[in-house]
């Protein structure tokens, strides 16, 4: 990951944006550190997008103040502001070749040759497309123009780069290809990038940090381990990754710890961390299903992996297969929990009707925050 450094590059504080009635964005405040690739994650219509309209100047803020690199520029019109931005759509020109799209931004501000071929020439070689600067736009591939979009945005050395959801066109397979090659091309630049995108994968694969909005409200802003490992509500956890979640009642607090016991000497633990258990309340409890250890019932024993160990038994429902993954759905007493390994030839696989354990640490579950925002 880049390391940021502690200058910051972006600020919004108390942003408020209404469409008519309707409140797009509530409250923002939000801080982006300089050199940073940080993603806005949420789903349709949580606000991120609307976020980065006002950023660019193409939407204005009702109230509130937006910072770019200390500057006030709530009210400044898009081409007063150091930020370019890429789209869904990279609206490359589809008259000019790869080399006319690349050099229009310099063009219009009257950067001369030899300044402007080598800078151009220079961009095309950091997205990978040097030697199609004659091709037309028409003659790319998908992945190729979203290069060619980002060294048009680049090329003008932008000290904020804004993408709305730029990989959103491209299939699977270079889907995944370009996530990697945009943060390598974001590292080796060092610039600024801020990213909109409701791709939970997308976004913890390529972020050094994650905010995530849901309702127009700013929920949670941390690393992509602090995000996915410890969420700040319920939402957040719902939204990234997979959960199993379930309530616990509560029969014994001790070191830290909030007990359920459950029937043939079987028990859940949950470390509670700050979070407050007291016997006899119900708490709700999350784990992820990677963290969860299956073990044929018969050959399961009295181990559970580690002290004070959760430990429940059940039955496999289904098991599904995804290549390096596989995950079972097993009925027990907390209801249907679903358990996620890693394929090992090695390994017997289970199949439906078995028979299992199910057993985890207690820090890998946690207590689940009330959500922030309704709904």
């Amino acid at each position: 990951m880049t390391t940021s450094s502690s200058a910051t590059a972006i600020q919004f504080e108390g942003v408020n944006k209404f469409f008519g009635r309707f409140q797009a964005v509530k409250d923002l405040n939000l801080e982006i550190r300089e050199g940073e690739f940080f993603s806005l994650l949420g789903p349709s219509g949580c606000g991120k997008t609307t976020s980065l309209r006002m950023l660019a100047g193409f939407e204005e803020a009702d109230s509130g103040c937006i910072l770019l690199r200390g500057s006030d520029v709530t009210s400044a019109p898009p081409n007063k502001r150091p930020v370019n931005m890429v789209f869904q759509h990279y609206e490359l020109f589809p008259h000019m070749t790869v080399f006319g799209n690349v050099a229009y931004g310099l063009r219009l501000k009257k950067v001369r040759d030899p300044e402007l071929s080598r800078r151009v020439q220079e961009m095309l070689r950091v997205v990978r497309v040097d030697g199609l600067e004659g091709r037309g736009a028409r003659q790319l591939s998908g992945g190729q123009q979203q290069r060619v979009a980002l060294a048009r945005a680049l090329v003008n050395r932008p000290a904020v780069l804004l993408l709305d959801e730029p990989l959103s066109a491209l299939d699977v397979k270079l889907r995944k290809q370009m996530q990697i090659e945009l943060k390598s091309i974001q590292h080796q630049l060092g610039t600024t990038f801020v990213y909109v995108t409701h791709d939970q994968e997308e976004a913890l694969l390529m972020s050094d940090r994650i905010g995530i909005m849901n309702q127009g409200r700013l929920l949670q802003v941390g690393t992509p381990r602090e995000i996915y490992g410890r969420p700040a509500d319920a939402f957040v956890a719902d939204f990234v990754g997979s959960l199993n979640a379930f309530d616990l009642r509560v029969d014994e607090v001790s070191g830290g710890r909030a007990v359920m016991r459950l029937a043939d000497g079987e028990h859940v633990a949950v470390a509670l961390e700050g979070a407050v258990a007291a016997p006899a309340s119900t708490i709700r409890v999350a784990i992820r299903p990677e963290r969860i250890r299956v073990t044929e019932a018969q050959a399961a024993g009295a181990d559970t992996g580690a002290p004070g160990a959760s430990r429940v038994g059940g039955v496999v429902t289904a098991v599904d297969y995804v290549g390096s993954l596989t995950t079972y759905r097993i009925e027990t007493a907390l209801g249907l929990i679903a358990a996620q390994e890693a394929n090992d030839t090695l390994a017997p696989d289970l199949v439906v009707g078995d028979r299992v354990v199910l057993s985890w640490a207690p820090d890998a579950a946690f207590v689940l925050p009330p959500s922030i925002v309704e709904g």
